[in-house]
């Protein structure tokens, strides 16, 4: 592996990817190196597709502007966020991605129909994004995860090279998604266990 990437930062990447389940912010560490790694402009994560019912969980680390201190997640609530959720989720092709599998988005749909699609025209050209390189997986409990990078239009598609990467890193995020759902339900099943506790000492 060292002969691929001599990098390292991989090592401390891996790390930072198990450690995403127990942050405040899950990922908040792991995600902007990623994007510096891949030389993107945005990394998302998408824990939890939205829905009618549900937002859903998008985690966004974005390339600091000249100047911009800090590398952090960006607000959830921003426009990117919140417009791809709640109006552009639904027209993007770049979704339900073979499991495990690297794909880039002109894999699937070429420049030249992208460029005539409303997904570009309404949702990526505003922000000035274009190329998109991702990976769908999925832990056994049932947790979909799935992870993108964008670069501007005039940038260079992503190479072999962090494709290798990206399939790579594929299989501990896969497992840190599993430690983060297992942390969730176990949460989950507490809360529902105090609460019918405390019902019954209502009760008596």
């Amino acid at each position: 592996m060292s002969d691929i990437f001599p990098d390292p930062r991989y090592d401390k990447l891996i790390g930072l990817i198990y450690q995403g389940p127990l942050e405040e912010r899950p990922w908040q560490s792991a995600l902007p190196v990623l994007r510096d790694m891949l030389d993107s402009q945005v990394a998302s994560l998408v824990l939890r597709p939205p829905s009618d019912q549900d937002k859903g969980v998008i985690l966004n680390s974005v390339r600091p502007k000249p100047g911009d201190s800090g590398d952090t997640l960006a607000d959830p609530e921003d426009w990117q966020s919140a417009s791809y959720r709640e109006e552009f989720f639904s027209l993007d092709p770049f979704v339900n991605l073979p499991p495990d599998k690297v794909v880039a988005l002109e894999d699937m749909l070429p420049d030249k129909e992208l460029i005539n699609a409303d997904y570009y025209r309404h949702y990526l050209e505003p922000v000035e994004l274009f190329r998109i390189l991702g990976v769908d997986t999925e832990e056994p409990g049932g947790m979909l995860a799935r992870l993108r990078f964008s670069r501007r239009r005039e940038e260079p598609r992503f190479s072999a090279s962090e494709r290798r990467l990206l399939e790579l890193i594929t299989p501990h995020l896969r497992r840190a998604i599993q430690i983060y759902a297992t942390l969730n339900r176990t949460t989950s099943e507490r809360d529902v266990y105090a609460g019918a506790v405390a019902q019954l000492a209502v009760a008596s």
